[in-house]
């Protein structure tokens, strides 16, 4: 990494097809051209062996999970990536870019699946707490838009409906407006345009 830029542990999220994944590559590639580092990209949940499992029974459409039962699981499959992959990453003094992280959860299982929001977030805080994400970007397009570019597979949980969905954004929001360190990124646009409003905020945190 270049002198003077030290490595940082980003976080893009938001409803499903905000254009998180096409832009968490895209972030990838913009480290490699500018900074000659390649950072480890995650997925959350998944990444690691525990993790991909859990994702398997958290999309399956033929099983029906209780609100809590997810969020167990979500916290689960984080704790084991954060102790697993992400850690040993940033002590090794690499950058990670990670798709989803305690605004998904906290979007989607407290204020859309009706959880207590200040008992997911004690939950994630506690178990899957560390390392803290420097910056939480929460990629915000409305969710009719968002609806027109997924897959016309759903998952179990794409396969809620727009207004579950239009519940997600607003739990975004509010998860942006009670954690310092996330950021709403409008994600109307070229992929390129919001791309460049990514790295701004990248950008900030890499110098501050």
């Amino acid at each position: 990494m270049s002198q003077g830029v030290k490595n940082v542990f980003v976080v893009l999220d938001g409803i499903d097809g905000c254009g998180k994944s096409t832009q968490a590559r895209r972030l990838v590639a913009r480290f490699e051209r500018e900074f000659g580092a390649r950072p480890v990209h995650v997925r959350d949940p998944g990444t690691t062996a525990v993790g991909e499992r859990v994702r398997a029974i958290l999309l399956d459409r033929e099983l029906e999970l209780a609100a809590g039962t997810e969020a167990l699981l979500f916290c689960a499959a984080r704790a084991q990536m954060l102790a697993e992959t992400i850690a040993p990453a940033l002590a090794e003094g690499r950058t990670v870019i990670c798709e989803r992280f305690h605004a998904a959860t906290f979007a989607y299982q407290a204020v859309a699946g009706g959880l207590n929001e200040a008992d997911v977030l004690a939950l994630l805080r506690t178990w899957a707490g560390a390392p803290r994400p420097d910056l939480e970007l929460i990629l915000e397009l409305p969710p009719e838009r968002a609806a027109e570019r997924r897959s016309t597979t759903a998952d179990r949980i794409e396969a809620k409906g727009l207004e579950f969905q239009r519940r997600v954004a607003a739990g975004m929001a509010r998860y942006a407006e009670l954690v310092p360190h996330a950021r709403r990124i409008d994600a109307l646009g070229t992929q390129a345009e919001v791309e460049e409003r990514i790295f701004a905020e990248v950008r900030r945190a890499l110098v501050s």
